[in-house]
This record gives structure tokens, sequence and C-alpha cells, in this order.
């Protein structure tokens, strides 16, 4: 479990002091799910992608494999209320962020950026090669965010047979693979 305090809050907004990023509970997982359909409210901004404020969110089911596989984090608030969390999955020998939502009330406060950095640190305590994701390559708070966080964009050529399985599935569920791009963050070597 990591505690940390939040930096970088804007002025005029009164966020959470303290966040505690720990692993997730299974009796949380309809937290998590609520969550992440808080966090699609952003999408109802950019009108061609409206339609995510209202879609599908990762599976209850989903979310206990994670859990149970020890790589399903939440970001909890001092009352220990989770706001946000991340979801992954190592698959080969990279860490491969599934999702990550911070509830639309508690966005803008540094939260993502904290589960993202444990994910990190997870994943070089696995002795793991790097850590992957896919996302958004135009809208702000997806590829140009992670790019600020040190994680690069793959072309076409350069995608695992993971990772290009990985958009592909997205493309069958409505996700334009044009709009998409996979994102690698070396690690170090130990």
């Amino acid at each position: 479990m990591t505690q940390l305090p939040l930096d970088g809050i804007p002025a005029g907004k009164a966020g959470p002091s303290m966040v505690t990023i720990r692993p997730a509970r299974e009796d949380e997982v309809e937290a998590l799910r609520q969550i992440e359909r808080s966090a699609a409210q952003a999408f109802r901004l950019i009108e061609a992608f409206s339609w995510l404020a209202v879609g599908d969110v990762q599976s209850a089911d989903r979310h206990c494999d994670l859990i149970e596989k020890g790589t399903n984090w939440v970001a909890a608030t001092g009352d220990d209320q989770p706001v946000g969390f991340l979801s992954a999955e190592i698959a080969e020998r990279e860490l491969h962020i599934c999702e990550i939502s911070v509830d639309h009330l508690h966005q803008g406060f540094g939260i993502g950026r904290k589960l993202i950095r444990h994910a990190i640190d997870a994943a070089a305590a696995h002795r793991l090669d790097a850590v992957t994701l896919t996302t958004f390559r135009t809208i702000p708070w997806n590829c140009p965010y992670y790019q600020r966080l040190g994680f690069g964009t793959l072309d076409e050529a350069a995608l695992s047979p993971r990772l290009k399985a990985v958009l592909d599935l997205e493309a069958e569920h409505g996700l334009q693979r044009d709009t998409r791009c996979a994102m690698r963050l070396d690690l170090p070597a130990a």
C-alpha cells in the first residue's frame, strides 16, 4: 500500500489531500464499475466519442480475475473510499494496462498519475520489461497525457502480435482502429 500526497492541484479545486494506492478488493467491484461509468462522462464533450459515456464498462468477472492476480489497484481517499482504479495484466514480459479510470469529481488532482506510477513500480518489482497500453491518439487526456508520463507511441511495424490483437479486438467493439494507438514504456533492466 502506497500513500501519496496529491501535488499540482489546480487552483480553485478542492480534492482529497491524500490518496492511498492499494490492491482492489472483490467487495469493491461494483464501486469500480461505477467509477468507470463516471470517468466516461468526459467523453460526452467529444461528439465523435460521446457514445462511450453510455457504453459498457469492464465486467465484474474481469475485475475479480485481475484482483485475484494482484493487478487491479484502487486509489482510495483518507476514509478508504475508492475514487479511481487501474486494472492491468501481465502479458509475456510486460504489464498491460487494461483500464484506468478516475471518478469525474476527482479528476484533475493527479490520481491517475499516481495509479500509473504504482503500476510502473509493480512492473519493475516483477522485473518485467515494459508497461503497455492502448488509447485514443488525439484526446488530450489519452495519448498526449501518456506521452508526458514517458510512454512512446508504437507505429504499426513496432506492434507485437499481442498489441495488434488488442487493437483489433477494440475495433471489433466499435473503437475505430485509426483513432487508437498502442504505447509502451520500457523499464530499466534489473
